[in-house]
């Protein structure tokens, strides 16, 4: 059965795409802990992290770091935190958290929220404009 992740990434499901190549996507978070929150998920369906082959992973973490740069970019980070998550939801993605001010990111997840369709479409625009 398709994760979540691979309904958005199939477009059976509505996503707010950043980035997009043959091997991930990067994608707004719905439901971020602060605001500009996104997510790089393999295409590939993997449960582990360290189940992907080591090209994957590695491009992984460089998506990650384009990314990562062009949020502290957009929203004037102090910086970018990255959680690699996939217990949720049982595909391997990582979590990028722009963060703006020197506080807790565990406070700050304690706090999320759902983003607007709106707010999410500008900050996937944003972000994609400043992507080297």
């Amino acid at each position: 059965m398709s994760t979540i992740f691979t309904k958005i990434i199939n477009r059976e499901i509505p996503g707010h795409f950043v980035y997009e190549d043959e091997v991930c996507v990067v994608l707004m978070d719905k439901f971020p802990a602060v605001p500009g929150q996104t997510l790089v998920i393999p295409k590939q369906e993997t449960d582990y992290l360290f189940d992907l082959s080591a090209e994957t992973y590695h491009h992984l973490f460089a998506v990650a770091q384009k990314v990562a740069k062009a949020s502290d970019e957009v929203f004037n980070t102090v910086r970018t935190c990255l959680v690699v998550e996939g217990f949720e939801v049982p595909h391997v993605h990582l979590r990028l958290y722009p963060m703006t001010e020197v506080e807790s990111l565990g406070k700050a997840m304690m706090q999320q929220q759902e983003a607007t369709d709106e707010v999410l479409s500008k900050q996937a625009a944003d972000i994609k404009t400043a992507l080297p």
